[in-house]
């Protein structure tokens, strides 16, 4: 908790609200008003997993709710790491000019809360299918956010400078990577949200793990590089963050890369291609925008003649593509050389049918390094015994690490033809696949 000697009326944590994930969420006064900011209330109506639903029925929750709930981790997380480390954590804080005085962990534990709470306020309508609409990502305009909209609110209703220091978080400068490892890393609480959030909206199992006993394991080691703080393991955790690791490969293959979601997210690009590129070209236009005024756009233009009307027509009418043929989820350059080829061959076999072909379903599962990595080190995260005597790499110490896959790639090849002929469309895909591999 904040020091009580510097808290104000305002400061203390005298409101809460009510989510199915994590119990109360509680907050501030001050914190209030951030929340009922018009540029955080548009999270209302952008839902975290865009058209899912049209798989999932139950994925309508929004990122609203998904940024309540990472400040409310995050802090958890601090108040942990605070509590085992709190005088490691002072000097940390005390190396960033904002933080400087004997309130800096108090201060530091706010612009923690603030980060989360904010992190996702740049969104585009649709969450990450609109993310190509803006050079850079919803990062750009959530900067955007915090400068020129409630960069002044900030600072008066916090502390002087916390504006600027939530902007060197977000930009990831060298100083503030501790402070921004809560929200972003490979242990943060925004991935512990969204894992946990959206499993229970899907009404699926995949992404079910002990978050609390993962919060509990939290410890701080100095980098031997930098020697900055960075957030460990403690021995006995490991198997939690393994959880995640799994937890994180399942959702992307069940549910965030789901066949059909897959085909709608093209349908959603296409569509926002045609209606125009240039409405979120700026954060200012972006934040005109939400999965609302949008859905309601794609009624108008689902009765029109224009470049657009396929897409959305398609969107509303939930006309989509089917697959006819589909690789594992680990397929290697080979894989993927043999789908276009039998992408090619379908096209010529039958003429009539429009087919479309998925090279795009693929990601991270992690950024860790392991053991034999061909791949330029990207980072480490280690476990440490509770004595702080010793360490090592979490992908050295765990035979399950090692085995799960790094990266994921899936191709699909879809179809839009009447179910007789998708039945010939597969058999006939599947005939060329055979046929390649024999060769």
């Amino acid at each position: 908790m904040m020091d009580s000697d510097i808290l104000t009326k305002n400061d203390r944590p005298t409101e809460r609200v009510r989510c199915p994930i994590h119990g109360f969420i509680r907050f501030s006064l001050n914190e209030r008003q951030l929340i009922n900011h018009w540029t955080f209330q548009r999270l209302r109506n952008i839902r975290q997993l865009a058209l899912t639903y049209m798989v999932y029925p139950g994925a309508m929750h929004t990122r609203f709710e998904h940024s309540l709930g990472v400040m409310d981790l995050a802090t958890r997380a601090f108040d942990i790491l605070t509590m085992k480390h709190r005088e490691l954590l002072q000097l940390e804080f005390q190396e960033i000019p904002e933080l400087r005085g004997k309130d800096c962990v108090a201060k530091a534990r706010q612009v923690v809360r603030l980060h989360a709470l904010l992190h996702d306020v740049g969104h585009t309508p649709f969450s990450h299918a609109g993310e190509f609409l803006i050079a850079g990502g919803h990062e750009v305009v959530s900067s955007f956010v915090i400068d020129k909209r409630l960069g002044k609110e900030i600072d008066k209703l916090f502390f002087s400078g916390a504006k600027g220091l939530l902007g060197r978080i977000l930009g990831k400068k060298p100083e503030t990577l501790f402070l921004g490892q809560f929200v972003v890393g490979e242990m943060d609480m925004d991935r512990t949200d969204y894992l946990r959030r959206d499993s229970v909206h899907c009404g699926v199992e995949y992404g079910r793990f002990d978050a609390l006993r993962l919060l509990e394991s939290l410890t701080v080691i100095k980098n031997e590089d930098t020697g900055r703080l960075e957030m460990a393991i403690e021995r006995g955790g490991e198997h939690t963050f393994e959880a995640l690791i799994l937890a994180r490969y399942q959702m992307n293959t069940q549910v965030y890369f789901h066949k059909t979601r897959r085909i709608y997210d093209h349908y959603l690009e296409e569509y926002l291609r045609a209606w125009g590129v240039e409405n979120c070209s700026t954060p200012e236009k972006v934040l005109q925008y939400d999965d609302i005024s949008l859905l309601a756009q794609m009624k108008l233009d689902s009765k029109k003649n224009e470049s657009s009307s396929q897409w959305a027509r398609r969107i509303l009418n939930r006309q989509h593509h089917r697959v006819v043929y589909s690789t594992g989820d680990s397929a290697d350059t080979k894989e993927l050389q043999r789908s276009k080829r039998v992408f090619t061959e379908l096209k010529e076999d039958f003429p009539a049918v429009d087919f479309y072909i998925d090279t795009n379903a693929h990601g991270n599962i992690h950024k860790l390094t392991v053991p034999d990595d061909q791949e330029e080190k990207i980072t480490d995260l280690f476990v440490v015994n509770k004595r702080g005597d010793g360490k090592v790499s979490i992908t050295e110490d765990s035979a399950i690490m090692r085995k799960i896959p790094k990266k994921f790639r899936v191709v699909r090849i879809y179809a839009d033809a009447a179910d007789k002929k998708i039945r010939a469309i597969r058999e006939r895909a599947s005939q060329f696949q055979n046929t390649l591999r024999a060769k």
